[in-house]
């Protein structure tokens, strides 16, 4: 995950109040440099898809973004609203359809977004699986405010074990759906905000302006330049306030980061992470955090969430399938790997943390 920082930030240097805001996500970003243009304009708008929204973009861009903005959070509030599965929607219509074994005619661009992902659960082998939402909620993850309590009985959990929900349940015709699984529920919540992101460049880019990055609560694209050089990148410290490294984006690219200490519950006195596998539905914990670069930050999304779920045996057999090279993967041990085609973009904040990373 990503968020825009203030112009002339050093990767040493401390969280600014806004960057406070979003200081669970992965990623933060920063301008590496401005030009004579100015600084870049930030619009800030609060909560979409649960996190703090922010569009940059040059100076110069001025007039054009300036009647682009408000019509890009629109659209994506729109998105929010549709795409929500525990608030009312159609998300969560079609889920009370499916638990009921009821066929419903859904919309369009919900069939774009449901087909995609399917795509991307059988790529990843199901390490990515958006259909486990009831096991979700059963570990009360969906609420917007994560409390302390106790873990499920693993009686509780047998039932979505045995049902193995998955995408490829789902049974089409046309846009009519429905699904003979009633433990089938879906939850996008690793999904649907780069699916967003990549729509909100997309409509920038149609209303003129070329420079830009847009963030939701960390997932983050850029495109264009930020001055003479592209938009710069830091990534988390899983372990401690501060950045491990950073990068600067090439083009259009996205950076988003997954990881296991950025939302979560304590339950029975343990910290457990928001991220199910969905072969056990309970937390995956054998990393910490993984951050993947693509140019497509839907597939970024859900790469990031599959890999965490992978853990180091199977990471690099799911990233094939996916698509991905350049990943950054750290572990519970503080140490990590980076694929070698990322490793060169990387400017470590502490050479400790260079130490400890490994090219493959």
């Amino acid at each position: 995950m990503a968020t825009p920082l203030l112009p002339g930030a050093s990767a040493a240097s401390a969280l600014s109040r806004r960057e406070a805001l979003v200081a669970g996500a992965g990623v933060l970003l920063w301008p590496a440099l401005v030009d004579a243009q100015g600084p870049p304009v930030v619009h800030q708008r609060p909560f979409l898809f649960g996190s703090p929204a922010e569009v940059l973009h040059r100076a110069d861009a001025g007039e054009l973004a300036t009647r682009a903005v408000p019509r890009l959070f629109s659209g994506l509030q729109q998105m929010n609203d549709r795409w929500n599965a525990w608030k009312p929607g159609e998300l969560r219509t079609l889920n009370l359809a499916l638990r009921a074994g009821r066929t419903l005619q859904i919309t369009p661009s919900l069939t774009a977004l449901i087909q995609a992902a399917t795509r991307l659960e059988r790529a990843s082998s199901g390490m990515f699986n958006p259909g486990i939402g009831g096991a979700v909620g059963r570990w009360g993850f969906h609420d917007d405010v994560m409390q302390a309590g106790s873990r499920p009985r693993d009686a509780d959990l047998a039932p979505w074990r045995a049902a193995a929900p998955s995408l490829s349940q789902l049974e089409w015709r046309g846009n009519e759906l429905r699904s003979r699984n009633p433990y089938l529920q879906l939850d996008f919540g690793a999904y649907a905000k780069g699916v967003a992101v990549d729509w909100a460049l997309d409509f920038l880019r149609t209303q003129g302006v070329a420079d830009a990055v847009v963030n939701l609560g960390g997932n983050l694209a850029a495109m264009g330049r930020a001055g003479a050089r592209g938009w710069r990148i830091g990534i988390r410290d899983p372990g401690a306030a501060g950045l491990l490294a950073s990068l600067t984006t090439h083009g259009r690219e996205a950076v988003v980061t997954s990881g296991s200490y950025e939302r979560y519950r304590v339950l029975d006195g343990e910290r457990c992470t928001h991220i199910l596998d969905p072969s056990t539905v309970a937390p995956a914990g054998q990393l910490v955090s993984v951050t993947v670069v693509h140019r497509s930050a839907g597939l970024a999304d859900a790469a990031a969430t599959a890999l965490l779920v992978a853990g180091p045996r199977r990471w690099r057999q799911v990233a094939e399938g996916m698509g991905v090279s350049e990943v950054l993967l750290i572990g519970r041990d503080l140490r990590g790997e980076v694929t070698a085609s990322l490793a060169p973009r990387l400017r470590f904040a502490d050479p400790a943390w260079q130490a400890r990373v490994g090219v493959v």
